[in-house]
């Protein structure tokens, strides 16, 4: 399906989910890709973090096992710890009489269960604190784990640092202008899901020069202190991200509060702060979008054909969870929700820290394998591309805050009713590409959503080679042929 550009004769094949039989890859692409059957591992058995540009390694995934004296330890202090609560006028003291007396068969078996039990769930508790305690991952500051030789990290404000892959346009190309075309991620992602179009993007298209940031809350972008207060106010941001009252352009990076950042609407606004610090370009941009990225696209979209770009928006797979609203009355969160949601943020920020979660590497491959089919080299690249950020500082709170900002201010049905109302204004088209298989994003709701927007869906039937189902995330062996 072709869609032109109009930059330079340019035109736009979307083609990113190709089934037919070759490589999965590009081969520059799969040059940068580590060796499939190979996953190194450090002296005390946790995964090293190998760049797959330049084979270094930055550090190691997760939690190092205990050491058997430090294991011994932990089943040690278990075990006096329920000695101590089976004493008399501890809890556990009944249990124990219980088993001394045999008063009966079934009250022998019971006591036995409840102080076995509970030795054993002491000993899981205790060997996970002290998991937790001493045998902590080294986390990193960005700067000193940058994941691809596209990284580069852009200091936009006081309060704004994004981490972002660029691919610039083709040395040796003689132009004053550039073609924009920005991607954003998915929940959980980062940029680097886009990487391997890097290369295929600009060698078919030599003008593009290609942003792919990581939002606010994920990946290495810098994560704000965010403070919870009866004060915040909900439903009433996107809108005022979206369409400055009195004006037809986006709200400017200096306006964000901290809360902002973490809407997608908001890092619509700081991905427009990205561009505009990038050398000229034309008035035409091409933004794509992936699952929950589809609706910071969709802002960014929305905002840039307002001020009189053309732009062409691809939503992948999208995922607004609420239907088109033109408004959302504003109110303060209250005491008692913020005091929900800063204990929901406590326990999520502690459950993303657990050993055998977020660290492990089980926890990504069956997750990703949820999501879509894929060989087994391209599911370790993956892997190794969602596990990259939890080298970073302060990774889970940042992911915790922006699962906060949007309880907060769930703005999906603002986001989707401009989108709608701006593709009938004429400077913007919409594709929505999705898979027959998706199970993430039913292809039902995808269909709904092109009734909406009225624009053409592409429905893919495969997006990995010899897999005959699609799936969610496109860019898994997908392929973007530019001509």
């Amino acid at each position: 399906m072709a869609w032109p550009l109009g930059a330079g004769g340019c035109s736009l094949a979307v083609d990113l989910l190709s089934a037919r039989p070759g490589p999965l890859t590009p081969p520059a692409a799969r040059a940068r890709m580590p060796p499939a059957r190979v996953i190194m591992k450090s002296a005390d058995g946790c995964d090293l973090a190998v760049r797959p540009h330049d084979g270094r390694s930055v550090g190691r995934f997760g939690y190092r096992r205990l050491t058997m004296v430090e294991r011994s330890a932990s089943v040690a202090v278990a075990l006096l710890l329920v000695w101590l609560l089976s004493v008399p006028r501890g809890p556990w003291h009944r249990a124990a009489v219980l088993v001394k007396n045999r008063v009966h068969w079934f009250s022998l078996i019971l006591g036995l269960v409840w102080l076995l039990g509970s030795a054993w769930l002491s000993a899981s508790m205790l060997k996970i604190l002290a998991v937790m305690l001493f045998a902590r991952p080294k986390l990193l500051p960005p700067s000193d784990m940058l994941p691809s030789a596209f990284s580069t990290i852009r200091e936009l404000s006081e309060k704004v640092t994004v981490h972002l892959l660029r691919k610039a346009p083709l040395e040796g190309k003689e132009t004053k202008e550039f073609l924009p075309v920005l991607c954003f991620h998915g929940f959980g992602a980062n940029g680097s899901s886009y990487e391997d179009l890097l290369e295929p993007l600009t060698e078919e298209m030599p003008d593009a020069l290609v942003l792919c940031p990581d939002q606010v809350g994920f990946g290495l972008s810098r994560r704000p202190s965010l403070h919870i207060s009866s004060q915040l106010q909900r439903n009433d941001l996107a809108k005022h991200l979206l369409r400055p009252k009195g004006e037809s352009g986006m709200a400017l990076l200096d306006d964000l509060t901290t809360l902002q950042m973490y809407t997608l609407s908001g890092n619509a606004v700081i991905a427009r702060a990205v561009l505009d610090a990038e050398p000229a370009t034309v008035k035409e941009q091409v933004v794509i979008g992936h699952s929950m990225g589809a609706i910071t696209a969709a802002a960014l979209a929305v905002s840039s054909a307002r001020s009189g770009h053309k732009v062409k928006l691809v939503l992948e797979s999208p995922a607004f969870l609420s239907k088109p609203c033109d408004r959302l009355e504003p109110s303060k969160i209250g005491r008692v929700t913020a005091l929900a949601l800063r204990w929901q943020r406590t326990v999520l920020r502690l459950v993303l820290q657990l050993p055998g979660l977020t660290y492990s590497r089980r926890f990504w491959q069956r997750g990703l394998a949820m999501a879509a089919p894929m060989d087994e080299e391209r599911a370790r690249l993956q892997v190794l591309r969602y596990r990259w950020p939890s080298l970073s500082e302060h990774w889970a709170l940042g992911l915790a805050n922006f699962v906060t900002a949007r309880l907060i201010t769930m703005e999906d049905g603002l986001v989707l009713h401009e989108l709608i109302e701006a593709s009938l204004e004429g400077n913007l088209r919409v594709l929505i590409i999705t898979g027959d298989q998706d199970r993430v994003v039913p292809l039902a709701r995808s269909k709904d959503l092109q009734s909406l927007l009225r624009c053409d869906l592409q429905m893919m039937e495969a997006i990995i080679h010899s897999f005959p189902n699609g799936g969610h995330v496109y860019y898994f062996g997908g392929k973007m042929v530019i001509g």
